[in-house]
């Protein structure tokens, strides 16, 4: 797989039930340029995330942008998605490549756990996120991933590092100094009063530390 795809802007859809909104407002953030979009629904049925996820796929297909499922095997084999992400608690790297194949993007959370990031590292995932970065109120009890945490993975790590958990135009910079590869976001992407601004301020950024 081509690293260079996991990098830049990583937009993760909020957990929002009126599927117009998502959509209009998820094409609003592929029309910005983003680099990926993970669709993501933790209080949606399996009817309305295939519903959803449907959409954005055909959106996603029409700016180029490569679609990750967060966790549902098989939605992403339904969808035909570029990847999938997986929690500590979900299925495996085995079980996802033994049904979805070798071609599909395989990404990984370790929050902080170093240990967990070496395990990761020797298995064929794609790349890894670590965070919660700072505070956020998507998963307020998340462990926190100091910044002399990162630098130990990002010391050891063969594949890309996404950073995840409270990141804004505000403290995202120190993250990029570092040298993580991707900034994951909802809040401070899905809510933003002025989505292409916002964007454009991050790959600003971005392009700064590349």
């Amino acid at each position: 797989m081509n690293h260079s795809i996991i990098s830049g802007i990583y937009a993760i859809t909020p957990d929002w039930i009126d599927t117009d909104q998502l959509i209009k407002k998820t094409e609003e953030v592929l029309t910005a340029g983003v680099n990926l979009i993970q669709y993501r629904n933790k209080i949606a049925t399996n009817n309305q995330k295939l519903s959803q996820a449907k959409k954005i796929k055909a959106l996603c297909d029409y700016y180029k942008t490569p679609l990750i499922i967060n966790d549902d095997i098989e939605l992403c084999r339904i969808l035909k998605a570029d990847g999938i992400h997986l929690g500590e608690n979900d299925s495996t790297i085995d079980e996802v490549r033994n049904k979805l194949g070798d071609q599909v993007i395989v990404g990984i959370s370790c929050y902080s756990d170093l240990t967990r990031v070496r395990k990761m590292l020797a298995t064929d995932c794609n790349y890894i996120a670590v965070g919660a970065c700072y505070p956020t109120t998507t998963k307020p009890d998340a462990p926190h991933a100091s910044k002399s945490f990162i630098l130990d993975v990002l010391k050891i790590t063969t594949k890309p590092v996404v950073a995840i958990g409270g990141i804004n135009l505000h403290n995202c910079e120190p993250l990029l100094k570092l040298g993580v590869n991707s900034l994951a976001m909802i809040n401070s992407i899905f809510y933003a009063n002025d989505v292409k601004h916002t964007v454009n301020q991050f790959q600003a950024l971005v392009s700064k530390h590349d």
